[in-house]
């Protein structure tokens, strides 16, 4: 298991755990996080959960990464569940006789308006974040949502605060869901957001979002890392999500200076046994 602290208010913690051949669920002795293992585990689905009586308030999603059909790593991402607190988190999945996805969970803590908006919503595949995800197989990032043409909910995003959102695959022996996280300006999820494209000998940045990131650590599009030795190549070359807390990989080609954050996570997409795309956040 490994565990991250984020130094955002709306997250509190990422966790990351390996799946082995056992069938026993891992835990990680946060209560509100291990019912959501057990039930991705169980259903092989992404689940979110919310904190019962006497346990702090809090949400966590799990998010389960197939590699040839079965679960090699999960990760978890626990929020904040006060109302002080703004972030989103939704499950979408293809569950009708129509060719579109439909909201299944969602966590909207004090966002009433976005969460009444969402649950009518409906997403062609290829339509709004979860329907891209769902055509291109990819992570994907759309950022400044209040103007983002792709956003299909950016007038419910501008009077919520809402700015940056990441659509996450999950694709087992066929496409299951998409998982999204939605960072408000108010409480960001992390500081940098990027999707990498594996190629034969390099990690090609596609896609990026910042939040309070200072801009000499920004990468630009098409910028290239090498396989090893970076935050990307850490799950390229270990095919499982991971966490990091070393900035010689964390900040791998970036002019990091001693004493600021220095945690990053790289989670993996396989297409049956082979890395397409890697998602990496800076917290």
């Amino acid at each position: 298991m490994i565990t991250a602290t984020s130094n955002h208010s709306f997250l509190t913690n990422m966790i990351v755990l390996e799946i082995d051949d056992s069938g026993a669920s891992p835990t990680c002795s946060i209560p509100v996080a291990d019912r959501a293992i057990a039930a991705s585990l169980e259903t092989g689905l992404p689940t979110i959960k919310q904190s019962v009586e006497g346990e702090a308030d809090a949400v966590a999603m799990c998010v389960p990464i197939y590699r040839c059909e079965e679960i090699a790593s999960v990760i978890v991402w626990v929020g904040s569940a006060s109302d002080e607190t703004v972030g989103v988190m939704e499950i979408w999945q293809p569950i009708s006789e129509f060719d579109d996805l439909n909201l299944t969970q969602g966590y909207y803590g004090p966002l009433d308006r976005f969460q009444n908006v969402s649950s009518f919503v409906r997403f062609e595949k290829g339509m709004g974040l979860p329907g891209q995800v769902w055509r291109n197989l990819s992570f994907v990032i759309h950022d400044n949502l209040p103007s983002h043409p792709g956003f299909l909910r950016a007038a419910g995003a501008s009077a919520e605060s809402l700015q940056v959102a990441i659509g996450l695959p999950v694709f087992g022996e066929d496409f299951l869901a998409t998982a999204v996280l939605i960072s408000s300006d108010s409480a960001p999820i992390a500081r940098g957001y990027e999707v990498w494209r594996c190629a034969e000998d390099h990690l090609l940045l596609e896609s990026r979002a910042y939040q309070r990131l200072e801009q000499s650590l920004m990468y630009e599009v098409d910028q290239t890392v090498p396989l090893e030795g970076t935050l990307p190549g850490l799950a390229y070359t270990s095919g499982v999500a991971t966490i990091s807390e070393d900035p010689d990989i964390v900040y791998s080609g970036r002019p990091f200076r001693g004493g600021s954050p220095c945690k990053g996570v790289a989670i993996p997409f396989f297409e049956q046994d082979r890395m397409t795309n890697i998602l990496t956040l800076l917290l």
